[in-house]
């Protein structure tokens, strides 16, 4: 998505820090977690100036609510200009964990 609306400076959050931290430090797995992290740092790289950044749990609520709302809806839920009020407080209120981190 990044690709198609030319975004640039993409950093991407996850609660999973193996992920991130197999994302960051590229080894030379041959199995399909390997073959997965290569194609992930492929198309990140292709993004320019894209980062994977470790984030808690508790401040990745609104990712869970999303996937949620998403597969009860069962259509994409994308957006560029403001977030659904559903998810503006839950948005809010990840800010501020992700900060006292």
């Amino acid at each position: 998505m990044a690709l198609q609306h030319d975004l640039h400076d993409v950093v991407l959050e996850t609660d999973c820090k193996v992920l991130v931290h197999k994302l960051q430090h590229p080894s030379m797995e041959q199995n399909e977690v390997g073959v997965l992290c290569r194609s992930i740092r492929r198309l990140l790289s292709d993004i320019g100036n894209g980062r994977w950044r470790h984030i808690c749990r508790e401040a990745n609520e609104a990712a869970h609510i999303m996937a949620h709302a998403e597969s009860r809806w069962n259509e994409s839920l994308v957006w560029f200009d403001r977030p659904p009020n559903y998810l503006v407080n839950q948005l809010q209120l990840d800010s501020v964990t992700a900060s006292t981190d």
